[in-house]
């Protein structure tokens, strides 16, 4: 089965500005692990039918009307994440992370009119965490092929003041890759020891989250039907630090003695989309939801810069030159797919309830917009580059989520699940998600807990170069979240 991640490093375009629009990106900013209140989170986040709780608000927007007080509530969460990285069969590293974050916070108003079919009407303005990005990991060992396999492919036929200023320029200003020859084909140290395996290293360091703000409207019409529509404001941060080296501690390669290259990315942005659906009550034990995601229209802004250094022996001696990339800015736009939700429940009484939401979304209709703010023709030939790529890797996919409640008079105990199918084309395989927790709802207050667990495997691909030894990193990671939401009726 293909993986469902494969984070690309180091991609640069035409333009010189390093290549956070891959295609990959699209699915980091649409491929979701909703996590709202715990008690949403226990239950697999399958609130498409239920409503009543602030994380459907971000699947169904009619949950409102299974509001009939107001409250509200706040969840903090501490998350632990693990992952354990091997080099193309060399000893496996573990590094572990561990972070404090709020998946959620909002306030409900709710209204129950006199003397009108509208049992309920209600308003909400809160946050939901769709996604996060905590993560380390390292991988050391040794492989044949370098980086500078790469430098040199980019530099290929250019003059070197037509080098970019982050990858190929800092190399040619390093020695990293030379032209003795004068053709504009540049050679490196390791032209003449292809075959020879030496030592690598990379420590990565990601953070960040993908925030949903809601705003929320709608109502109970006469307790059968449930309308309700949401804005959605997403704020999203993403940074990246990747420290990449390269040593002939064993002096396998003549001349060269040791490389770093470092590589640092800031993404920040903000959007909006919005949100519909209806819950039907069919009796007083079965419902059916359903809702439509547009796409979110995102604006996001990428700084970066980067740092190399390579020391080598010759003739004359040991020789080390460092170089420093100027600070890069690039704002673009994204727009994510729409999505569709259908949703059932059935509630035993003051028994407990089962839920299930399945959601269609087609991650091959992400586009990006280089062209925003940009009139160069690289920028416009790489935004359809890039876009062909998405729709040619990327397909639709079905996503489950089911959960349930069993309901002790005032104490709860939940489970739930997500299965997430794989966005690749190719590929029909689904990605487990598993949750359970517990709570004490009461008439003034409500306090719940909720355990996630998100495990699996990943590749990791340092650097990317044609007609060279591509490096393979195997990532398997952990992902451990506790939650605790506290809510007050208001």
């Amino acid at each position: 089965m293909r993986n469902f991640v494969a984070v690309v490093l180091i991609c640069v375009c035409s333009t010189g500005h390093l290549t956070a629009q891959i295609a990959n990106d699209a699915i980091r900013y649409s491929y979701f692990n909703i996590q709202g209140t715990a008690r949403g989170t226990a239950v697999g986040s399958a609130m498409g039918a239920l409503g009543g709780d602030f994380t459907a608000l971000s699947i169904n927007p009619a949950g409102i009307g299974g509001y009939w007080k107001s409250e509200v509530m706040v969840t903090p969460a501490f998350l632990h994440s693990r992952t354990t990285s091997s080099l193309e069969g060399n000893p496996s590293q573990e590094e572990q992370v561990n972070s404090f974050n709020l998946p959620n916070m909002g306030v409900v108003f709710a209204n129950q009119p006199k003397r009108s079919a509208w049992k309920s009407v209600g308003f909400a303005l809160g946050m939901n965490k769709m996604n996060a990005y905590p993560e380390e990991f390292v991988f050391r060992g040794e492989s044949i092929g370098s980086i500078t396999d790469r430098f040199a492919g980019l530099a290929y036929l250019r003059r070197p003041d037509e080098l970019d200023p982050f990858e190929a320029g800092p190399a040619y200003e390093t020695g990293a890759i030379y032209d003795f020859d004068e053709n504009l084909v540049y050679e490196t140290d390791f032209d003449m020891s292809r075959e020879t395996p030496f030592e690598k290293e990379q420590l990565v360091r990601t953070s960040g989250h993908y925030n949903e703000m809601v705003i929320n409207f709608g109502g109970n019409y006469q307790d059968k039907l449930l309308i309700g529509g949401t804005v959605g404001i997403p704020f999203i941060s993403y940074e990246s630090e990747k420290l990449y080296n390269e040593d002939d501690r064993s002096d396998r390669i003549p001349a060269f003695d040791y490389l770093q290259f470092d590589e640092f990315l800031t993404t920040e942005g903000s959007g909006v989309n919005g949100k519909i659906g209806v819950i039907y009550k069919v009796d007083h034990s079965l419902r059916f939801g359903l809702a439509a995601h547009t796409p979110t229209w995102l604006t996001l802004t990428d700084r970066h810069y980067t740092n190399m250094r390579y020391d080598y022996t010759d003739n004359n001696g040991s020789e080390s030159f460092t170089s420093f990339s100027p600070d890069g800015e690039f704002e673009y736009g994204l727009r994510t797919p729409w999505r569709a939700v259908g949703s059932a429940a059935y509630i035993f009484g003051k028994s407990g309830f089962i839920t299930a939401d399945v959601e269609f979304v087609d991650y091959g209709s992400s586009r990006f917009n280089f062209t925003r703010n940009s009139d160069n023709p690289a920028d416009r030939d790489y935004e359809e580059q890039v876009n062909t790529e998405i729709d040619e890797t990327y397909g639709g996919s079905i996503n489950v989520r089911v959960g349930a409640e069993l309901a002790l008079q005032a104490f709860r105990l939940r489970g739930g699940a997500q299965l997430l199918q794989s966005p690749f084309q190719d590929d029909n395989g689904m990605h487990a998600i598993f949750s359970a927790g517990a709570g004490i709802r009461g008439n003034k207050a409500y306090c719940d807990i909720a355990y996630q667990i998100n495990t699996g495997d990943e590749i990791y691909i340092p650097y990317l170069v044609s007609d060279a030894p591509q490096q393979i990193v195997n990532n398997s990671y952990f992902r451990g979240q506790l939650m605790l939401t506290v809510g007050f009726k208001i």
